[in-house]
């Protein structure tokens, strides 16, 4: 209830359309497509209609489930408000807050001209809960982290040319089925060869070539809700790679280990973006690295967080994804999932990086992967 005290509130709507808002399962428990989630500060309700009525009861915690009266024909849902309403004996004149980045403006004049409350458009109220994880989100977190690694490594063995992009993609997606996701957590992305220098490739039916590098960029939604973004890049064998990308992965696999040694509360996002970026920058690659540095992760991929103001706390989660995109040749990124620890980052993704002499390798491509350590300047490529 302290949400409620601090915005000076009667009331919090929380509502959730086709699944356009997590603030109601992150609030309620409950994950399907249409609820209301009305919060006061004796209880709290959720108001659904009797496809979800089960559902809601067997999901949801510490919440009163009721069904709405008959929906209004604006979309404003103004029977299902007029249900929680009656449920919480909410009075007339109520201070009645509203997530006003998602409510459309006549949606809230509609509530306004139906009820006799006072409704009050909030700001990022629930958003600002969502961005320190307590310890079963981080628990969550890390077994979709490591389930999606496991995913890969399933995967990883099978890649060779003449595949398209898109039958890896289903490889991956099908092994993060295997490895207990209900689906990936966005669209997988599988950029090979010129394909790989644009960051959100749409993955196409582009067929693998030898040497070739090739973006691997996905994740896994998982029955917690919680979610995982990972990315590899690997080079396809059988023919040598680019000596650029070659470089550029050696770059980058630095940048990221850098970007994760300066992790810890109290830094900004700016700076944790400024180490990768300084590293890459002063190795000549500065202005083929064009995104930043990571991002939120939890129960939405790119989970809520103010970027500007709020530096790191213990329970942060965030990725870590250095990136080189070199046009009409190629790129490389690599991505974790990590943890902001008391003392400093603990890594939640598993995933193996890249060893192993890529031009001509002969190897069973297993050995294209490893955890052993890198040496700035090696011609081979190993994690670090």
């Amino acid at each position: 209830m302290g949400l409620l005290q601090k915005e000076k509130l009667q009331a919090l709507i929380v509502v959730t359309n086709e699944s356009n808002n997590k603030n109601v399962f992150y609030l309620s428990g409950f994950g399907g497509t249409t609820g209301v989630f009305v919060l006061s500060k004796k209880k709290a309700v959720l108001v659904v209609d009797g496809r979800y009525t089960a559902r809601a009861k067997s999901e949801a915690r510490g919440v009163t489930v009721v069904s709405p009266e008959q929906r209004s024909k604006d979309g404003g849902m103004s029977g299902y408000l007029r249900a929680a309403f009656r449920e919480l004996n909410l009075k007339e004149g109520s201070k009645i807050g509203y997530e006003g980045m998602r409510i459309p403006v006549l949606i809230a004049r509609s509530w306004s001209s139906t009820f006799p409350m006072k409704f009050i458009p909030t700001k990022n109220a629930v958003e600002r809960l969502r961005q320190t994880k307590d310890t079963y989100e981080i628990k969550e977190s890390m077994n979709a982290a490591r389930a999606t690694s496991r995913a890969f490594r399933d995967v990883m063995p099978r890649i060779r040319k003449g595949m398209t992009e898109q039958h890896v993609a289903l490889l991956i997606e099908y092994a993060l089925k295997k490895r207990g996701a209900t689906g990936p957590s966005f669209e997988t992305i599988v950029a090979s060869g010129p394909n790989a220098a644009i960051p959100h490739h749409k993955t196409a039916l582009r067929k693998l070539r030898a040497g070739d590098s090739v973006v691997i960029d996905f994740g896994g939604l998982f029955p917690s809700g919680y979610c995982s973004d990972i990315t590899r890049t690997l080079f396809v064998p059988g023919g040598k790679p680019h000596q650029k990308l070659l470089d550029a992965y050696q770059v980058v696999l630095i940048a990221h280990k850098k970007a994760f040694d300066a992790l810890r509360p109290g830094l900004m996002w700016k700076e944790y973006d400024r180490v990768a970026r300084d590293y890459i920058t002063k190795s000549g690659f500065g202005k083929h690295f064009t995104h930043g540095v990571g991002h939120s992760l939890g129960l939405d991929v790119h989970d809520p967080y103010d970027y500007v103001n709020n530096p790191f706390e213990a329970g942060t989660v965030l990725t870590d994804e250095p990136g080189i995109y070199i046009e009409g040749i190629g790129g490389v990124r690599i991505e974790d999932d990590i943890v902001i620890t008391k003392t400093g980052a603990q890594k939640l993704s598993t995933a193996p990086y890249l060893s192993g002499t890529m031009a001509g390798e002969k190897k069973n491509s297993n050995s294209r992967f490893s955890s052993n350590s890198a040496k700035k300047g090696s011609r081979r490529i190993k994690s670090l």
